[in-house]
């Protein structure tokens, strides 16, 4: 019984070698070709360069245009408090992308639904975990939607860029205006995505932010409107998932044709 283990044995490194070589060597580096030739983008992460090749984001992870504050040579992302409520402060030079939601906990042992701090931190990526049922997550959506209609998205009444700058930072100066007629925001702007990754927004939701941004850069609505439409990509293979449009990619896009707008303040 035992007088062939010596050659089972010698069989069975061989095989397992052969495997692990194949399987653990060969394979590997072979699909790291195909992927460098076929999907050469995708396979280094998407990463985004501009003209100088510095690397300034990546199409799979979301970006945050808000305004920022400079402490101590670090641009810190500001609030802005509406009905309660705290959200970051949207510069509205720049489409906006997805909010991401995070519960906090109080000292008094009550929940609440705050903004994810940091936003758009590729090692911070959580979401609320409510269902849309959810009070607290209702509350937060619906405070957040009015918020942005009062800085002037998918709003049909005129503001200035002055009164969209006071706006951002003190939304009851303006949102409340007679004559702002709003229609319902796009519930991509207003809703969470789980990861705070999302990079893309729905075409409807780039649309209802023309008026905003345009306003804001002194610019006309429709170059703006050209834009958003010349930026927009299509289903995958022409059948799968829905038309959207990438944040990043749109706000790179403003900047080159119409150039990027002056630090605030």
């Amino acid at each position: 019984m035992f007088s062939n283990f010596p050659k089972q044995l010698l069989i069975a490194v061989r095989i397992t070698l052969v495997i692990a070589v194949l399987g653990g060597l060969i394979y590997p580096l072979v699909m790291l070709g195909v992927s460098q030739v076929a999907f050469n983008g995708q396979a280094n992460g998407g990463l985004i360069k501009n003209s100088s090749g510095t690397v300034v984001g990546a199409n799979l992870i979301g970006e945050c245009y808000y305004e920022t504050k400079d402490v101590s040579g670090t641009a810190v992302f500001q609030t802005t408090q509406y009905q309660g409520h705290t959200f970051y402060t949207v510069d509205p030079r720049y489409f906006q992308g997805r909010p991401s939601y995070s519960v906090q906990t109080t000292s008094s042992g009550t929940e609440v639904v705050l903004p994810l701090n940091p936003p758009c931190e590729s090692n911070n990526s959580q979401g609320s975990n409510l269902a849309p049922s959810n009070a607290l997550l209702i509350e937060q959506v619906d405070t957040y939607a009015g918020y942005l209609h009062c800085v002037g998205i998918d709003t049909a009444g005129s503001f200035t860029a002055g009164q969209l700058q006071q706006a951002v930072t003190d939304p009851s100066a303006h949102c409340l205006s007679a004559g702002a007629k709003t229609t319902p925001i796009p519930v991509d702007l207003a809703t969470g995505d789980f990861t705070s990754y999302d990079p893309d927004i729905s075409v409807a939701a780039a649309l209802a932010q023309v008026n905003m941004v345009a306003e804001a850069r002194g610019l006309n609505p429709a170059k703006v409107h050209a834009l958003v439409e010349a930026n927009i990509t299509g289903r995958v293979l022409w059948i799968f998932g829905e038309s959207d449009v990438d944040v990043l990619q749109l706000n790179r896009a403003m900047n080159q044709a119409f150039g990027a707008p002056s630090a605030l303040g």
